[in-house]
């Protein structure tokens, strides 16, 4: 077996810590108005007591919403503050590695591939499972490393990361196959198969106590996979409902545009010499972390989330970020190689440069010019200046990604003017805003204790039908739901179109590049008017007409 030793300085390990650390202080750019919003809501009801309100798939990810909600619980309510367990899985993630790469320039190219992922970055001060689902994902393979020195202690560390790992994320499930193909291999080389008895025993008892908990909650032990099944609903990333073409797509070229797309495809590519030679010869670390990396490159690609039907998981980045501990390992290990051997290093120059023909195609000249650059280095540069030209190239669309998140968001700046505005409404005279706006305004507040005077177009107008009109409302339109949520460019003529039907007055309050505000007033005297050549001797709200939407917003 290979022996592993530890360095006297480890300056790479320390580097990763502290920019790590200055990444998540300075690089946050506010929440993402998504998933996160309902995380840092589930962390709080859960340590201030306040039942949930819906059966939701989120409620059971405990590992997600738990630490954060007890942070903002001890500390105060702060959506930036609630992403440290983020922070604290990725620095011991690095910890983990670190430990059991036996070489030192291993080691560095390990920290300089794993801390320069712009995705794994991006949601590292994020309240998301996906990033606190890296450090158990990490663990599982490094625990194998142990299996034959210390099977007891491996066996357990191994089953306790992947039960804390189902209770983060179900993507954990991904790396199931990994023990039983470490069997199968243990198996033909005669070796000691005692971890594989304790991890059973482990993995028995923590799934029992999974199910109990479900049977005596609910009354069925399956009541979270059942959960998980009746989830699903017909969205632009289902695939199950868009016919064989679609389909066909996804398990084919898909994936690669999206590897390429999102920059996951140099970590994939430079995997390959460390697979290739985990596969040839017998070295155990190579080995494990090769089969972990191929059962999650394997369940990504094929892997259906559904037992009812055929249904591969979308690949979103945010989902991807689990490989690239697993691919940096791989990357890490084979350095050499990658590097100076003439055969490897034109064959991941020759992809990547790939990667940069299909950005072409996809008239996304920065990216196709990342990778050509990234080719270029790796065919060009002399061996001993490659790591680090290339740490210099990782890093730089990591900082222009920031500060573009950073400028297009500018989250401090529309927080602030969020809650002046919002501190000037009443329930009778409320703020109108934009649906992802409005799902996360207690969290933008920071209280969920007291009912805000905050709805949507479509809650004020159901309001208006019940109540009767506002005197008076606000509008805030936020910029960036150009970029996120181009589908809400709607918001602003649903609010028009009800504002011109019962004839409110608009007075533009604020303006700059990021949020404009406007306030509405209904004009005064009503009670008679001339309207397209009708007279109007009455002014009433019909609920038939609030009540049919559609009517609404056909009819403006």
């Amino acid at each position: 077996m290979q022996k592993l030793t530890t360095p006297n300085y480890p300056l790479g390990l320390i580097a990763a810590w502290l920019f790590f650390i200055a990444f998540w202080y300075w690089g946050y750019d506010g929440i993402t108005f998504s998933d996160d919003v309902s995380y840092l809501r589930l962390g709080y009801q859960f340590w201030h007591d306040i039942p949930f309100q819906e059966n939701d798939l989120f409620n059971y990810r405990w590992g997600a919403y738990l630490l954060p909600g007890l942070i903002t619980y001890l500390f105060g309510f702060n959506d930036h503050l609630a992403a440290l367990p983020s922070l604290l899985s990725y620095l011991m993630t690095v910890v983990v590695i670190w430990r059991i790469i036996p070489e030192y320039l291993a080691k560095n190219v390990f920290v300089i591939f794993f801390c320069t992922s712009v995705y794994l970055l991006h949601f590292l001060p994020k309240v998301y499972p996906d990033s606190m689902l890296v450090f158990w994902t990490a663990l599982i393979p490094a625990s194998a490393i142990y299996r034959h020195r210390k099977p007891f202690m491996a066996s357990l560390v191994m089953a306790l990361a992947f039960f804390f790992g189902l209770c983060t994320k179900e993507t954990i499930i991904l790396l199931a196959p990994l023990p039983f193909l470490l069997f199968f291999v243990d198996l033909k080389y005669k070796r000691s198969i005692i971890f594989y008895r304790y991890f059973i025993l482990f993995a028995a008892v923590f799934l029992l106590g999974y199910l109990g908990y479900y049977y005596a909650q609910y009354g069925d032990p399956f009541f979270r996979l059942k959960g998980i099944q009746t989830g699903h609903y017909i969205s632009p990333y289902s695939f199950y409902d868009k016919g064989w073409k679609a389909l066909a797509e996804r398990l084919t070229f898909s994936p690669i545009l999206t590897f390429i797309e999102r920059t996951f495809w140099i970590w994939i590519v430079l995997a390959v010499p460390g697979l290739v030679r985990a596969f040839k010869h017998d070295k155990d670390l190579h080995l494990v972390f090769a089969l972990s990396s191929v059962c999650l490159l394997f369940g990504f690609w094929f892997m259906t989330t559904s037992f009812a039907f055929y249904n591969p998981i979308h690949l979103n980045p945010r989902h991807l970020i689990i490989l690239l501990p697993l691919l940096s390992v791989n990357i890490a290990l084979e350095a050499k190689r990658w590097t100076n051997n003439f055969f490897w290093n034109r064959f991941g120059a020759l992809w990547i440069a790939f990667g940069g023909i299909v950005a072409l195609g996809l008239l996304d000249w920065k990216l196709a010019a990342f990778y050509f650059s990234f080719a270029a280095v790796l065919l060009l540069v002399p061996a001993k200046w490659k790591t680090p030209i290339m740490a210099v190239l990782l890093l730089f669309p990591v900082l222009a990604s920031t500060a573009y998140q950073k400028e297009l968001k500018n989250y401090d700046h529309f927080k602030s003017i969020f809650h002046k505005t919002l501190s000037s409404c009443e329930a009778d005279a409320p703020l109108i805003s934009h649906d992802f706006v409005v799902r996360s305004g207690e969290v933008l507040v920071g209280e969920y204790d007291r009912h805000l005077p905050l709805y949507s177009i479509q809650e004020l107008t159901k309001k208006s039908a019940t109540d009767g009109l506002p005197q008076k409302f606000t509008i805030l339109i936020y910029s960036y739901y150009l970029h996120a949520y181009p589908e809400e460019g709607a918001f602003i003529k649903e609010v028009t179109a009800y504002a011109d039907h019962f004839h409110f007055e608009k007075t533009e309050i604020y303006q700059d590049k990021w949020v404009n505000i406007i306030q509405y007033n209904l004009q005064e005297d009503l009670s008679t008017f001339q309207n397209h050549g009708e007279y109007v001797m009455d002014y009433s709200l019909d609920p038939a007409y609030f009540g049919d939407q559609k009517s609404f917003q056909i009819a403006w």
